[in-house]
């Protein structure tokens, strides 16, 4: 792979945060570009990067464009690839609050933002039925999915979640092979 230009990532970049909407879904549109269209990552590189950024907290795809950026380029790619993908929504951020509070009291502006609710509900259901594809194999990972799902929905604090999360993944997965690596894969440590 030849090493991309910190100004094509910033292009790069700066138009995934400009055209990838929906928060949560944004996630499923990076995969597609860095793993698919561009091939900066492998499957498991990526994977890796989401696991990498949920058990930080913060905004996960900015963490995820400067992991990305990092990958690719050091320390000044992550930076380039950060500050680029948060600059679209910056600005768009700015002119959209500047208009909202102009007119924010409009009957026609609060059904807009009832109806934009909606379809974000849509936006983020796609990506998690696009991202579970690729990362719940096995009888284990949907189980594991499913008991993480259930105890946020009881409203149990995130962190535990994770911390419960992973050591029933240390269970769960000990002595499976990894799955980029097929049946030659080397068996987890146990």
């Amino acid at each position: 792979m030849e090493q991309i230009t910190l100004r094509r990532l910033f292009g790069a970049f700066l138009r995934l945060g400009a055209t990838a909407y929906g928060g949560p879904a944004i996630m499923a549109h990076l995969r597609q570009q860095c793993v698919g269209r561009h091939q900066w990552l492998s499957e498991q590189d990526f994977k890796e990067g989401i696991a990498l950024c949920q058990i930080i907290p913060g905004a996960t795809m900015v963490q995820m464009s400067a992991y990305v950026g990092y990958r690719l380029r050091g320390m000044p790619g992550a930076l380039t690839a950060a500050v680029a993908f948060v600059l679209p929504a910056f600005l768009l951020m700015v002119g959209l609050s500047v208009a909202y509070f102009a007119s924010g009291e409009l009957a026609l502006v609060k059904a807009l933002f009832r109806g934009l609710g909606a379809i974000v509900v849509a936006i983020i259901l796609n990506a998690c039925v696009s991202l579970s594809r690729t990362t719940l194999s096995g009888w284990q990972g949907p189980l594991l999915a499913a008991l993480a799902f259930g105890a946020l929905l009881l409203r149990v604090n995130l962190p535990l979640v994770l911390l419960g999360a992973a050591l029933l993944a240390l269970l769960l997965f000990r002595g499976s092979p990894m799955p980029d690596q097929g049946k030659q894969g080397k068996k987890l440590a146990r």
